[in-house]
């Protein structure tokens, strides 16, 4: 039988064999042999037996050099430098290396029997590891050295065929790898002409762009010279208008004189009217028609000039028809607020509604008078306040079928139109330097004398102002309550 392999694949060199004796002579007792070299893992087991069997034993039967380590628990045992100290001992002291034999004999009775009986083929394809069928050949001795070498064997196919399962492993990694680098790649190809495709779009939208903005410079270029253009020509305009205006001054001052001397002469023949002289009327009817021509060529046929102010038409008799009597008739007398229905005051919703009501009425509203009323709403914003108040005035005009205009100051808004119209409600916006009471007053001026005017506002100077031309005043919360009301 040959001996154990080491793990080098070389065998170990046999002990030496003793010197032959003289035929006869008694044969001296033979010593343990030095453990095979065989790879660690093959030798694990059997380390482990004699480290079991050196916790076992008694103190008195260990080899000197171990007994110190006998109360040591297994982890520290398993030092490299006990190890070592452990296996010399097995090389050199028979009996603890027979104490050990046994205890693997002991512990490994059936694998022993397959070895013994040249089985550790069949033990190994059952299933017995090469660690246990090596601890029990090396327990067997020259006996068992088959085993070892089978159990080298063994172990070394088994690395093998680790070896080459991690390597079959690792390939199949690097193939999963390389597929998936590969996938990679094409995903990051595909990426790359998308990119170069936006890229490339993105170039034709900047270049398009760029078109553009080139000719809407062009464009504001044009419009900033036709912008200095009209600015040149409104200026010559407002200088040729301020010309205008100063030869119109100049005429409307001469018409004026004119105006009044023909008043003075009309007030003398007035007072020389009561001589009944066909002549002298004649001539009366005359200097009325001239005073008529005038002043509508001066823009006063609105004033209550000469006629009114003498008490109205003249009543003598023999003035011819058509003459200054009739010319007198025909003016409208000076407007008059409306009457309060009975029973309510000036200030009351319900006035206000029979008022709105009114054929012809044009109704002025102050509109922050009325939106920052106590009852209006103070607490919201501006924006806010005049939604609010512009729906309850276009409601209340197509409920009574009222003209309404309301005015608010410009200044307190940022750059809107002047006037807005918003169905049956006209929104103004005063320019800046103007207030809403002047407005107010003069809308309530311009306005035909025959019209009625109502004002909404609480503000007593406005109130006190448009009372003057004849309008009808009522105050805020007038107009709040019938926000209410059915």
């Amino acid at each position: 039988m040959s001996g154990p392999v080491r793990q080098d694949g070389r065998r170990p060199r046999p002990a030496p064999a003793a010197e032959a004796e003289p035929a006869g002579a008694a044969d001296p007792p033979a010593g343990p042999g030095p453990l095979p070299e065989l790879p660690e893992v093959l030798l694990a087991g059997y380390l482990d037996a004699a480290l079991a069997t050196l916790r076992a034993a008694d103190q008195g039967d260990l080899p000197g050099p171990l007994r110190q380590y006998q109360a040591w628990t297994p982890k520290r045992l398993r030092h490299p430098r006990v190890l070592g100290l452990v296996r010399r001992t097995l090389d050199v002291d028979q009996s603890f290396r027979k104490a050990v034999d046994e205890r693997v004999l002991d512990e490994e009775e059936a694998l022993a029997r397959l070895v013994r009986a040249g089985r550790h083929a069949e033990a190994l394809a059952s299933g017995e590891t090469p660690e246990a069928v090596a601890k029990v050949g090396l327990a067997l001795g020259r006996e068992g050295e088959a085993a070892v070498q089978a159990a080298v064997a063994a172990a070394a196919t088994s690395r093998a065929r680790a070896e080459a399962d991690a390597v079959r492993s690792a390939l199949a990694g690097a193939e999963s790898e390389l597929d998936a680098a590969r996938d990679r790649a094409e995903a990051e190809a595909a990426a790359a002409r998308a990119a170069r495709e936006e890229l490339r779009a993105a170039r034709e939208e900047l270049r398009r762009v760029e078109r553009e903005r080139r000719t809407l410079a062009d464009r504001v270029e044009g419009l900033e010279r036709e912008l200095a253009s009209a600015a040149a020509d409104l200026r010559a305009a407002r200088e040729e208008a301020a010309a205008t205006r100063r030869r119109l001054g100049g005429r409307v001052a001469e018409l004026q004189a004119r105006l009044a001397e023909s008043q003075r002469s009309y007030r003398a023949l007035r007072r020389s009217a009561g001589q009944v002289d066909p002549v002298v009327a004649e001539a009366v009817g005359a200097l009325e028609r001239d005073l008529d021509a005038l002043r509508r060529a001066a823009g006063l046929a609105g004033d209550g000039g000469a006629g009114r102010g003498s008490g109205g038409p003249r009543a003598g008799a023999g003035g011819p028809p058509g003459g200054a009597g009739t010319a007198a008739a025909r003016r409208p007398g000076r407007r008059g607020p409306l009457a309060v229905p009975g029973g309510r005051g000036a200030d009351d919703p319900e006035t206000l509604a029979a008022w709105m009501g009114t054929d012809g009425v044009l109704v002025l509203v102050d509109g922050y008078n009325v939106t920052k009323h106590p009852q209006g709403f103070p607490d919201r914003g501006l924006e806010d306040q005049r939604t609010l108040l512009l729906d309850l005035c276009r409601r209340l005009a197509r409920r009574f079928g009222a003209e309404v205009t309301v005015v608010f100051d410009g200044g307190t808004v940022g750059p809107i139109p002047t006037r807005v119209g918003l169905g049956p409600v006209e929104v103004v916006f005063t320019d800046a330097g103007r207030t809403a009471d002047d407005e107010i007053v003069a809308r309530t001026n311009a306005a035909p004398p025959e019209r009625p005017v109502v004002v909404v506002t609480s503000d007593n100077e406005l109130r006190a102002r448009v009372a003057t031309l004849g309008a009808t005043v009522t105050r805020s919360p007038a107009l709040l309550g019938l926000a209410t009301a059915r």
